[in-house]
């Protein structure tokens, strides 16, 4: 586990056999904010924010110590972010380019999305997942459309843009909605959306998925 406190001076720990393990973030240094954006297999990501001026950063346990490097930086304005993902992509002609943080931009390389035949692109909460964009959109009424081999619309009264969870491993995306206590879950291989009622605490009126375990 990695403990991460947001807050400057920031702060990036674990305990290994009962010893708390401090990172050296002196990267870190010039910061104003930095945000925990994800994992990729065992590393974390992390993203800063100076003027136009992104910065990405990489952790990991290695030989009991956490090792922490930046991996890429990229100007705000050429860039837009998945939302709580490690994730961000590059418009140009109608076209999606996506890279994961710890690949540098270049213009032959990145994974290719055709968006040419999605209208109002801005209303849609956009999310990678397993070589493939789902984007997802509060509609009155529930579709799911794939609109080619590579992008999947989905639409519903009850999607929460707030409450998602992607994991990489799982063939299921899952939409939470704690204002109506009801948990969505899209098979990505049927293309299918199944609705679950949940009863959470009298005194909780927040929620979202922290993980999944066995379904």
């Amino acid at each position: 586990l990695l403990y991460f406190d947001n807050v400057k001076p920031f702060e990036l720990s674990t305990m290994i056999d009962g010893t708390r393990e401090t990172a050296d973030l002196k990267l870190l240094g010039g910061e104003f904010d930095c945000s925990f954006k994800g994992t990729i297999r065992n590393n974390a990501y992390f993203r800063s924010v100076r003027g136009k001026i992104l910065k990405f950063f990489q952790a990991t346990i290695e030989n009991g110590r956490i090792k922490f490097e930046q991996v890429n930086e990229m100007k705000t304005s050429e860039i837009s972010l998945f939302n709580n993902q490690s994730t961000y992509l590059i418009e140009l002609a109608k076209e999606w380019s996506v890279y994961q943080y710890h690949e540098k931009h270049t213009e032959q390389e990145g994974e290719k999305f055709d968006i040419s035949e999605i209208n109002h692109l801005s209303k849609y909460e956009r999310h990678y997942h397993r070589g493939i964009i789902y984007l997802f959109s509060e509609h009155s009424t529930a579709a799911v459309e794939r609109v080619n081999e590579k992008v999947v619309i989905v639409e519903g009264p009850l999607i929460d843009p707030d409450s998602f969870y992607t994991p990489p491993h799982s063939e299921s995306l899952y939409i939470l909605n704690s204002e109506h206590n009801v948990l969505l879950i899209l098979n990505t291989t049927t293309l299918s959306v199944s609705q679950h009622s949940y009863e959470p605490p009298a005194d909780s009126n927040n929620h979202s998925i922290v993980g999944i375990h066995h379904g």
